[in-house]
């Protein structure tokens, strides 16, 4: 009975706000991170719902992320760009709706086809607040991307400066070396971005 109420308020929920939601989710898209998981929704009944559970993500509508919840959808269903509910809630910066995937027990560590996680979209974007919420996850700090890239890279190379020493707290190599073989000093430094690079040599880069 629980199951099929929440379906019905799913259901009751998007129709109400189908058009308004759906329509600032479209236009709260992720721009490409530099660099598809398929949809993997399970349950008889629930996994119609996909649109509306990656709608209510963008949109920060916790209600009907509880509700779907509620009804058993799968958490770790992905567009075919790779992007959970907690990547775009992320992404989008909605704290509500990424402490209530978090704490339904979503995976904080999922990456997108090119690879990158919740916390490398929240750094690309600026998104600091929600970036030191995915902190207190059991992620590898140095978790990287289809290029080998990590948060710390993402934080020197966007100008979010001021995670750097967040990052490095919790264990992040400011020397790592990505799949092209470069450095994030290297990469500041062939840019001509003297800031990044003294904020890098600060928290211990190198090389």
């Amino acid at each position: 009975m629980r199951h099929l109420h929440a379906l019905r308020h799913v259901a009751r929920a998007v129709t109400v706000l189908a058009v308004g939601a759906l329509a600032l989710a479209a236009a709260a898209q992720p721009q490409p991170m530099p660099g598809g998981a398929s949809s993997r929704s399970e349950g008889t009944g629930v996994a119609q719902y996909a649109d509306e559970w990656f709608a209510a993500a963008r949109a920060g509508r916790v209600d009907i992320l509880q509700a779907l919840l509620d009804a058993h959808f799968a958490l770790e269903t992905a567009t075919p760009e790779g992007h959970t509910a907690l990547i775009l809630a992320a992404y989008n910066a909605h704290p509500d709706a990424l402490k209530l995937l978090m704490s339904a027990g979503a995976n904080a560590c999922a990456a997108d086809r090119n690879g990158n996680s919740a916390l490398m979209g929240a750094l690309f974007k600026g998104e600091t607040g929600i970036a030191k919420m995915l902190l207190d996850t059991r992620c590898d700090i140095d978790q990287t991307n289809n290029a080998g890239e990590t948060a710390l890279a993402f934080a020197a190379l966007f100008g979010r400066l001021d995670m750097l020493p967040l990052l490095v707290a919790r264990g992040a190599d400011p020397n790592h070396v990505d799949a092209r073989g470069g450095t994030p000093l290297q990469m500041a430094i062939a840019q001509r971005n003297t800031t990044a690079a003294e904020a890098l040599r600060t928290v211990g880069a190198t090389h």
